[in-house]
């Protein structure tokens, strides 16, 4: 099983992500990554993140293209598109000599450290999922006392 990912172009109508949601539910997918935005023309634009074989994705994706309020569903290609996702991290209360090499070690990950208190931080990170997964993972549960994630947001690199 590999990760997949589909772009879902719907209304933009109440109960929309529960039954997109229901979908994978009823066939016991997890979805790791869900996030919605809102298209120029009012529709909705909701990324999708699960893993499956590629039976499983073409059912699944035959699935919503028959659901009511669902317009299109686009099987995205990573190396077609600029994923990214967005993570504020907060520490537990540092010493010193850590807190320093905590804010060395984000500063080189790309993050920036929004907020100082106490000597426990709030940081902003942005980037791949594979980047932000890493950073987490080096930091660790020693370190970290709370994560709050985006999920994926993508857009296609075709110009058509």
């Amino acid at each position: 099983m590999k990760t997949r990912m589909f772009s879902v172009l719907c209304q933009n109508v109440p109960g929309v992500m529960m039954r997109i949601s229901r979908s994978f539910t009823r066939r016991q997918i997890n979805l790791d990554s869900i996030t919605v935005g809102i298209e120029p023309s009012g529709l909705a634009r909701v990324i999708l993140t699960f893993k499956a074989d590629d039976r499983l994705a073409e059912f699944m994706r035959r699935v919503l293209a028959r659901a009511e309020p669902i317009i299109d569903v686009e099987v995205i290609d990573p190396e077609r598109s600029i994923a990214r996702e967005i993570a504020l991290l907060k520490t537990k209360k540092l010493d010193e000599e850590q807190l320093w090499k905590v804010v060395q070690k984000v500063e080189s990950a790309g993050g920036k450290v929004l907020e100082d208190k106490g000597n426990v931080l709030i940081i902003e990170l942005s980037g791949s999922h594979e980047h932000i997964e890493k950073v987490v993972a080096e930091l660790g549960p020693d370190i970290l006392r709370e994560v709050a994630r985006s999920g994926q947001v993508l857009i296609s690199r075709e110009t058509t």
